[in-house]
Order: C-alpha cells, then structure tokens, then sequence
C-alpha cells in the first residue's frame, strides 16, 4: 500500500495515553481510523521516541507493563512503513530545516520526511503544525491547509 500521510509521535501517544484534550484526542482517533483505508510512513527514530515516552509514563506509574507490551503490538498490525533513507543521507537537510523553522532535530526529521515524500503530517506538535505550514507541507485532516 501506498503511503498516504506521514505520522508524528505525538498522534501515536495519545493514542496510547489516552490523553490530552477532546480535540486532540478526536484528531487522533481520526487519523487511527484512517489506517482502514491508508498507510503511513515514519522516519526509523519514531520506533525511538515511542519506546522513550512509554518507558517515562510506566516509569512514572503512568502506563503498565502489559499495557505498553500490547500497545507495542498492537502498532505493529498498522500499516505503518520505515522511511528507508539511511540518517546519513539527510542529516544535512534535517539541520537546515531544524535551523531554519526553529525545530528540535526530532521534529525536523518528520518535516523533512514530509517534503521529501510530498505528503502531508500528522502531528499535534503545535511547533511542527507551525513550521509544516510554513514549509508548505499540508497538516492530515486539516481543512485549513
């Protein structure tokens, strides 16, 4: 399958968390819904920066052992595919797109995967929202790009 829009961490967790607000957590549910009929790409630091914010929930007594094991699971029967760019080849324009939008370097991969692969985010990252716009980089369900 065809991917169909690029998916940020910060999506990902909430689904985990079941946090955040209404709104976030509608945008969310909408873009997990969605794998039905689409595919979403990740940069290879995603698999990372899940395990990170998931092993700092359980450890603050957040999320259970077998809850963040499921969960592990459970995103593993999403049609989800690896950017296969080794990090090598992009880093140069992953600092330049960190630099210019004022992005962490987590942040800017994401963009950076986004306007090389000419689709659209998935993101609650307010900052990344903000720098996709900029960077003309259509926000996944957004009816105002």
């Amino acid at each position: 399958m065809t991917s169909n829009f690029i998916l940020d961490a910060s999506v990902t967790i909430r689904w985990a968390m079941q946090d955040g607000s209404i709104t976030d957590r509608a945008y969310a549910d909408a873009v997990l819904d969605s794998f039905d009929v689409t595919c979403a790409t990740v940069p290879a630091l995603w698999y990372t920066e899940i395990i990170h914010i998931l092993r700092c929930a359980e450890d603050a007594g957040e999320f259970g052992e077998s809850a963040f094991t499921n969960f592990i699971y459970q995103l593993g029967q999403l049609p989800i595919e690896r950017d296969a760019a080794a990090p090598s080849r992009v880093q140069l324009t992953v600092a330049a797109i960190s630099r210019e939008f004022k992005l962490s370097g987590y942040d800017a991969q994401y963009l950076e995967l986004a306007r090389r692969l000419s689709l659209p985010i998935a993101t609650l990252d307010k900052d990344l929202r903000k720098a996709a716009k900029k960077a003309g980089v259509p926000i996944y369900f957004d009816k105002n790009t």
